[in-house]
């Protein structure tokens, strides 16, 4: 249901025409709240009991479902209203939503004996609707008159000059829809001219409807100029292509007369304006102190000489003529009126969509844009208009999110004077901002990618230039104009891109970046870290086997070997790396704890992953302190009995996903060993969200088994199987063999194939996996009820 007030009173969908009622709903719906008491006096005054009244029509709304509300002797409507969306879309600029409501005066043919005050509420309210109708449609009139849509501006006057409940035209938008219509005949033009007669205002010259785009967003400013008397003097500042001109030329359907600059010949300019020649200054000055002349003079810097002195004398003078000129620089005189045109807002946009995206409000690129054309090659255009070198600068800085002039300075091989110039220079222009960044962004990106071979060139100069830690993605935008000397610092850019990603949780995009970079020893070991990151334990032990064995390798390929399930190979490698605070001897005592654990020494394992914790501590790793206290953790709680409690503490300290995961897997672990099952299928689910976020394969192969194994326990076989089956996948891409045996030799029972099971652990023993084969055994022995051990 709706309340339709535009051109009668009724309510969409249903019967209902009380119209003493909808009255009542109408006016609280416009006026807001109203107390019970202010509506009684209002609407009955001369009733014998106004407030019993005002109760049977609120009665009498009844069969309008939560139409109005009572609350503390205050009635609100709550009935969607056509008024109300009209201004809704009127604010919001959706001028054709808007003007498509008001199909009529406001509450026409209303057949009510109003008492006087209510019914200057209502003439006031229509009046006023009115007014704010011929507005919309003045608006789409006059830019539908600017884009040169002849049939559509002029239907848009006649609608204006009608608007439904609106008064009759005002002197000035009288002269706003002469100047949209004054150049055709048709009755509107007839009813103008009636209309100015009888107010004794004169129209000036009608002026066609130009092809051109303009003046979109500048209503403020084509006031602000318009407004200026005889005697008075404008300034309009703006870089070029901001609009200076268009908004002179609009001037012209307001009684002004455009003159642009003509530098030919002395007071060429002034020419048009007189049907004698002006052959002298004093001939130009007195002509000039005509105040009926309205003058838009375009481009004060190309006048000449005489033609200068001549409009100077006259804004000095402060009589005569109202002058308006377009200058970049200041004129030599103080005008009344300095108006400086920046770019165009969203706001100003609005009634275009994608155009403040694809053109940050440049005028320049706007016109091109409403045309169609791909405003970057305006762009380029402008820029090389502009002037040498300013184009170069423009890629340049456009290449960079944040620019760093000095490694642009470098890049170009210019000094720093002329650099600050051509940036003064698109500064002015409204082509970039003081710390280099540039706009508009969007056609400056689209011009930067379409340039190709020289965008690669200026990716490459940056590089070379910009501190290590900035310069990657240069680098890997001219991978294929690589040098051989550039090597040593691709490789630099390329491990300090990957340090950033991998501590930010994207182990796989350091995976990626450092495969496409130069090698280098410190990327090897770097890569095989994230690789690891990933579960992907026999590519990490691959990439890193020709390094010499230093104590960063070997602390890292302990771990592999761990991932891999081989705890007496990562013993080996982990327990010469000496004491010392460094990463790699943090990490080989956490590799030793894990084997110690695997191996069945608890109280060993804990004793390591003490030492761990505290080294990363003192190095003030708060990710993998939390980590080392993850498995201290869950060995206190499985070892000792320690209160399951202490996960949600190390969940809170854990902020990224691939910690979380750390963090969910082994509370879920601890929880299933505890029989707490529906707690550890939820904490497995979690996990497996952060994992699949990450892309650790071997974090998530153990959260799926993990549920898988409680499904298994509720003989759930339907749900088990598909997690099964997945985790075997991932666990065998990650090449972690206790991992691969025991999702093998669960799958194997769950499908009934005991008998594989069993092969499995013989297998294990045959190729010397006695720890893996050992632990299936000892799980199968301690299964719960819904586990048949072999």
């Amino acid at each position: 249901m709706r309340l339709l007030t535009f051109g009668g009173l009724s309510v969409s969908g249903v019967p209902y025409r009380r119209e003493k009622p909808l009255l009542l709903l109408t006016y609280l719906s416009l006026e807001g709240p109203q107390a019970r008491r202010h509506l009684a006096n209002l609407f009955w005054p001369d009733a014998a009991n106004p407030m019993n009244s005002l109760a049977q029509h609120l009665i009498r709304l009844r069969p309008l479902p939560g139409a109005v509300s009572e609350v503390d002797q205050q009635v609100e409507a709550h009935l969607p209203c056509d008024v109300l969306e009209f201004r809704a879309h009127l604010r919001a600029g959706r001028l054709h939503d808007a003007t498509d409501l008001a199909t009529g005066p406001f509450l026409h043919g209303l057949h009510l004996d109003l008492n006087t005050d209510l019914e200057e509420w209502l003439l006031e309210t229509r009046d006023a609707l009115g007014a704010e109708v011929r507005a919309a449609r003045l608006a789409l009139a006059e830019l539908a008159h600017a884009r040169g849509e002849t049939s559509e501006a002029l239907a848009q006057a006649d609608r204006a000059y009608h608007a439904p409940g609106a008064a009759p035209c005002p002197p000035e938008d009288l002269l706003r829809l002469w100047a949209v219509a004054g150049h055709a005949e048709q009755p509107l033009t007839l009813a103008l001219r009636r209309d100015a007669a009888d107010l004794q205002l004169p129209l000036p010259a009608p002026a066609p409807p130009t092809t051109e785009v303009h003046l979109i967003g500048r209503t403020a400013e084509l006031a602000a100029v318009s407004a200026l008397r005889a005697g008075q003097t404008g300034w309009v500042s703006g870089a070029a292509g901001l609009g200076k001109t268009a908004l002179l030329r609009a001037l012209s359907a307001r009684g002004w007369r455009f003159l642009p600059a003509r530098p030919d010949a002395p007071l060429a300019t002034l020419a048009p304006l007189s049907v004698r020649p002006l052959r002298t200054l004093s001939d130009a000055v007195e002509f000039l102190h005509d105040p009926r002349l309205k003058l838009a003079v375009d481009d004060w810097d190309a006048l000449d000489d005489l033609t200068r002195e001549a409009l100077r004398r006259t804004a000095r003078h402060g009589s005569g003529a109202a002058l308006v000129i377009a200058a970049r620089t200041p004129p030599p005189f103080t005008p009344a009126l300095h108006l400086p045109l920046q770019v165009l807002s969203d706001e100003d946009l609005a009634a275009f969509p994608g155009a403040f995206d694809a053109t940050s409000g440049h005028p320049i690129l706007l016109t091109v844009f409403l045309q169609g054309a791909p405003p970057e090659r305006a762009l380029a255009a402008h820029l090389t208009h502009l002037g040498p070198g300013l184009l170069p600068l423009y890629l340049t800085l456009t290449a960079q999110e944040v620019p760093d002039l000095s490694a642009t300075r470098a890049a170009l091989g210019i000094d720093a004077a002329t650099l600050t110039g051509a940036l003064d220079q698109l500064i002015r222009e409204g082509l970039a901002r003081p710390d280099g960044t540039v706009q508009p962004l969007a056609p400056a990106r689209a011009l930067l990618a379409a340039e190709g071979h020289e965008a690669a060139l200026i990716r490459l100069r940056l590089a070379r230039h910009l501190d290590p830690d900035r310069a990657w993605p240069h680098w890997q935008a001219a991978q294929h104009l690589w040098e051989p000397a550039d090597a040593s610092a691709c490789a630099t850019a390329a491990y300090q891109q990957a340090i950033r990603q991998r501590a930010q949780g994207q182990a796989w995009a350091a995976v990626t970046t450092l495969e496409g970079a130069p090698i280098s020893p410190d990327g090897l070991l770097l890569r095989g870290w994230a690789l690891l990151d990933l579960g992907r334990a026999p590519e990490a032990l691959r990439v890193t086997e020709a390094l010499p064995l230093s104590d960063d390798v070997r602390a890292l390929r302990a771990a592999a070997h761990m991932y891999c399930g081989q705890p007496r190979e990562a013993q080996a490698l982990a327990a010469p790396v000496a004491p010392a605070l460094s990463a790699a001897y943090a990490h080989a005592q956490s590799t030793l704890a894990h084997a110690a654990d695997r191996l069945g020494e608890p109280e060993v394992a804990a004793a390591y992953h003490r030492t761990s914790a505290n080294i990363w501590h003192l190095l003030g790793d708060d990710a993998r302190h939390t980590e080392a206290q993850v498995h201290l953790t869950t060995l206190d709680c499985l070892s000792r009995g320690a209160s399951l409690d202490r996960f949600a503490d190390l969940h809170r300290a854990a902020h990224t996903p691939a910690l979380q995961g750390t963090v969910l897997l082994n509370s879920a672990h601890v929880h299933h060993r505890a029989g707490r099952l529906d707690e550890a299928l939820t904490l497995g689910e979690q996990a497996e969200r952060c994992y699949r976020t990450t892309g650790d394969q071997v974090g998530l192969a153990n959260a799926l088994n993990t549920q898988a194994v409680v499904y298994h326990l509720r003989d759930r076989v339907a749900d088990a199987r598909p997690r099964y089956r997945e985790a075997l996948d991932l666990a065998r891409q990650a090449g972690h063999v206790n991992l691969i045996s025991l999702i093998a030799s669960n799958l194997a029972e769950i499908e009934g194939r005991l008998e594989d099971a069993l092969q499995i652990i013989r297998f294990l023993r045959q190729v010397g996996h006695h720890v893996q084969a050992e632990h299936l055994i000892q799980q199968f022995k301690d299964a719960p009820d819904g586990l048949r051990p072999p």
